[in-house]
């Protein structure tokens, strides 16, 4: 693996260091696989499809991170769920497994890290990642990919059920169930690192102030997500992202708290603003808006679009460039691209 300052770059920005270039992460899974000519059923089980793929689209959008085509509802298949997968887009789940206190006192995870438990994770996520790995060819940061532990609670007992049990006053059944979910995530971590991953790399989109009042991140999220870094952290000293989508101005503060390195926030908080609710206690991704820049813009938009947006939260370091949201699958290479450039071509205008 040739070492081309991928890594250090991104690691700069997590210290607030300024260097001349904003890294960027191109926050693609599937989109890798259309680009590529393949469709997502073709790359969802096989390694060797999912990791050449990703790293093809990584290299040629000129991203300093790379993920595999990893289907984040493939875990829920493995635990017995019905989950549907379409031809060219990620899997769906159409059942639950929690719906009484009884019921999470009852709940086992399957163990990450044994095969014969998990064949799915282990051939969707182990397997791509090793293979990713393995045929890196620059220093790129390799993510895996975990829901956090209050959307995985969601999946296993449903959103709507979830936040009704606590307006009915039932917050220690939902508490317990996301702590259960924080301990099953971090074990979902580690088995990525052992494979390849480079990263820490929870999505939380439940933990939205869209979804659930800001009062609420606390006591039923954040507590979560500190519990899954501080775990996986006792044995790997590797960054911490977190991507929330929609609006998270309110816990931005309290997403500092978690240990978390990174937020990855959506266009909905403006860059600025983000920036100064993080107070330089937290990094920053992204926040382009994924469908009116990224896949309905022009090369020239996502550009200024892109230099509007370093010039608000990135000069000083703590920043990273990304879609606030992942790259919508029809997205044009070119546009991705031009992301990808003007992390570096910023500083040549300054």
């Amino acid at each position: 693996m040739k070492d081309t300052g991928h890594r250090e770059a991104v690691e700069a920005a997590l210290r607030f260091e300024k260097t001349d270039r904003t890294p960027v992460n191109n926050f693609a899974l599937v989109t890798a696989a259309r680009s590529n000519g393949i469709l997502v059923k073709d790359a969802r089980y096989d390694p060797e499809i999912s990791a050449r793929v990703s790293v093809d689209y990584a290299m040629r959008t000129e991203s300093d991170f790379v993920k595999p085509v990893v289907d984040s509802q493939i875990p829920f298949l493995d635990m017995g769920m019905d989950v549907r997968f379409p031809d060219d887009d990620y899997g769906s789940v159409h059942s639950k497994i929690v719906s009484e206190p009884e019921d999470v006192d009852k709940l086992a995870f399957f163990d990450p890290s044994v095969a014969k438990e998990c064949p799915h994770f282990t051939r969707c996520f182990v397997d791509a990642l090793e293979e990713t790995a393995r045929i890196l060819p620059e220093d790129l940061h390799i993510c895996g990919l975990a829901w956090g532990p209050i959307t995985t609670a969601g999946y296993l007992m449903g959103v709507e059920d979830m936040l009704m049990a606590l307006m009915m006053g039932n917050e220690e059944m939902v508490k317990k169930l996301v702590s259960k979910c924080a301990r099953f995530v971090a074990d979902q971590q580690i088995r990525m690192v052992d494979a390849g991953s480079t990263v820490m790399w929870m999505a939380d989109p439940t933990s939205s102030c869209d979804i659930i009042s800001p009062d609420m991140f606390g006591p039923f999220s954040a507590f979560a997500v500190k519990d899954t870094i501080s775990r996986v952290r006792k044995d790997y000293d590797i960054p911490s992202f977190l991507h929330i989508c929609g609006n998270t101005r309110p816990i931005i503060p309290e997403v500092a708290e978690t240990g978390a390195d990174c937020l990855s926030f959506d266009h909905a908080v403006p860059a600025k603003v983000a920036k100064e609710e993080a107070a330089g206690k937290l990094a920053l991704m992204g926040n382009i808006d994924p469908i009116a820049y990224i896949m309905q813009g022009t090369p020239e938009s996502v550009t200024e679009e892109c230099y509007r947006i370093i010039g608000e939260a990135g000069t000083e370091g703590g920043f990273i460039l990304a879609p606030g949201c992942e790259t919508p699958i029809s997205s044009p290479d070119v546009n991705v691209l031009a992301m990808g450039r003007a992390g570096r071509e910023f500083w040549k205008t300054q």
